[in-house]
C-alpha cells in the first residue's frame, strides 16, 4: 500500500471512526468552569436565600428565590418541606420576632451544569429573640437553577456533618466531649 493511500485511510479514520466512537461515549459529565462572575452570582443567590427567611416580608422574599417545586431536607428533621411549609415556618419565625445574628459560608465548591449548579458548603448559623439563641454548623448540598437570567432555588439538604453541639460547644464526631 502506498504512503497516499495509507493517509488517506488515516484522514477517513480520524474524521469518521474517532467521532462516532466519542459521540457513543455519551456528554462528559465534567462540570464546567466557573467564572468569578458566576460564583459571585450562586454566593449572592444563596445568601438571599438564607436570609429571606429573616426579612420584613419574608413570604415576598421566598416567593422571588425559593421555586415553587423547592424540596428541602432540613438537619435533623424527618419531613421533607416544600415552599408552602417553608412560607408557613418563616411566619412563625417573624411572630416570634427571631432574627438572624451570624451566617458564613466558610467552605464552598461549585459544580456547574449549564443552567444547573451544585453547592457544596459548609456552615454557621446563629438565630434569636430576646428569649433565647441557637447556633448551628453543618454540611449543606443546594441546588439552582437560572431561569429568566437569575438563579433560583430549588432544593437543599442539611446535616450537622461531622460535628455535633455537646455541653455547649461544637466537637468532632468521635472527639471527646468538652467537660
Amino acid at each position: 500500500m502506498n504512503r497516499v493511500v495509507r493517509r488517506s485511510i488515516a484522514l477517513v479514520t480520524s474524521f469518521l471512526i474517532i467521532p462516532a466512537i466519542s459521540a457513543a461515549e455519551g456528554p462528559s459529565t465534567a462540570s464546567e468552569a466557573v467564572t468569578d462572575e458566576v460564583r459571585m452570582e450562586l454566593f449572592e443567590a444563596r445568601d438571599r436565600a438564607w436570609r429571606s427567611f429573616f426579612t420584613d416580608d419574608p413570604v415576598a422574599a421566598i416567593e422571588k428565590i425559593l421555586a415553587p417545586e423547592v424540596i428541602a431536607i432540613q438537619e435533623s428533621s424527618e419531613r421533607w418541606e416544600n415552599r408552602e411549609r417553608l412560607v408557613a415556618l418563616a411566619r412563625a419565625m417573624k411572630a416570634q420576632n427571631v432574627r438572624l445574628l451570624r451566617l458564613e459560608f466558610p467552605r464552598t465548591e461549585i459544580q456547574l451544569f449549564g443552567d444547573t449548579t451544585i453547592l457544596y458548603y459548609t456552615y454557621v448559623f446563629a438565630t434569636g429573640n430576646e428569649k433565647q439563641s441557637g447556633t448551628l454548623a453543618g454540611r449543606g448540598t443546594e441546588v439552582f437553577v437560572r431561569r429568566g437570567g437569575r438563579w433560583i432555588d430549588v432544593g437543599w439538604h442539611l446535616d450537622s456533618g461531622a460535628f455535633a453541639l455537646k455541653n455547649g460547644t461544637w466537637v468532632r464526631a468521635g472527639a471527646p466531649v468538652p467537660q
